[in-house]
């Protein structure tokens, strides 16, 4: 080990003796016109230098001895399995807070009319074991159990309460779509009917393949829904549904796209009908149109 410090420059005396000697010189040159040639000023060298001292040093450590690598390996796996615990009870306590959030939901409408409108009384029973089993299970295990038993615990529990869900709202939805479908299909005929009556057969050929299978479409679509409303009257709002909203929305759309087709291609016949048509004649071409060669010459008298 070295120390360095700042010390006043051992060359300032040898400086101050030769700066005298300088302006000595300088005195006599300026007496003596025959002097030598004046040397150059003296340069004053820094007024600090730094000295290095080397040091002899005993070095005591204090406090905990220097851990080996083998220890700081093994306190290193100790922090990992820590951090391992910490995330595990963590995602532990989430799935118990799920777990316990659903039985409390579920519980609570249990008994609501939707869920007893689309239930029977064994299915509700079989959902109140299954809420007093998962309680006792929670009570019981939340602190130990693993995150994978919990999440099958509220699988268990997501099970019986979708298809309930589901029921629920297709009862509540399934009117309203059923509405919606039949006026699509009203408006497709209607549609139909004005192009059959406002064209003969021979001038509908540009819409007429379109047309007829926007009327097979409408036809089998209406025959499918009146079977399915009826499949679906015979079953209990418990039963799993035979006519589902998205079948609903399905054949709306289809309809839809159809009626577009078909209404498209008829706006196009119509604009080239009216690009061909002959423009009337105006009042300025009236005026301007040379008379009949058949008009009657004006009345007069023979010369005698």
């Amino acid at each position: 080990a070295e120390a360095r410090f700042n010390v006043s420059n051992p060359a300032l005396a040898e400086f101050a003796a030769d700066a005298a000697a300088w302006d000595a010189e300088s005195a006599a040159r300026d007496s003596e016109s025959d002097a030598a040639p004046l040397r150059a000023r003296p340069t004053p060298p820094p007024a600090t230098v730094v000295e290095t001292v080397a040091l002899a040093l005993d070095v005591t450590r204090h406090g905990p001895p220097r851990m080996s690598d083998a220890a700081r390996e093994h306190a290193r796996d100790l922090l990992r399995r820590m951090d391992a615990d910490d995330a595990a009870r963590v995602a532990r306590s989430g799935a118990a807070n799920q777990l316990e959030s659903l039985v409390y939901h579920l519980r609570d409408i249990a008994d609501d009319d939707d869920v007893a409108a689309v239930t029977t009384p064994a299915q509700r029973a079989a959902l109140a074991r299954a809420l007093d089993a998962a309680a006792d299970w929670l009570d019981a295990n939340a602190e130990l159990a693993p995150v994978a038993e919990i999440e099958r615990q509220v699988a268990e529990l997501r099970a019986l309460e979708e298809p309930i869900a589901f029921r629920a709202a297709q009862l509540a939805t399934r009117p309203a779509r059923i509405a919606a479908l039949r006026a699509a299909i009203a408006q497709a005929e209607d549609f139909a009917a004005q192009l059959r009556d406002q064209y003969a057969p021979k001038d509908l050929e540009p819409v007429a393949r379109a047309l007829e299978a926007l009327e097979d479409s409408l036809d089998s679509t209406l025959a499918w829904l009146d079977a399915l409303v009826a499949k679906q009257d015979a079953l209990a709002p418990s039963d799993d549904p035979a006519l589902t909203t998205n079948d609903l929305d399905a054949k709306a759309r289809a309809v839809e796209r159809s009626l577009a087709e078909v209404a498209a291609i008829a706006i196009k016949k119509a604009s080239a009908e009216s690009a061909s048509a002959p423009q009337p004649e105006t009042a300025a071409e009236s005026e301007l149109e040379p008379e009949s060669e058949h008009t009657a010459p004006a009345a007069g008298h023979d010369e005698l």
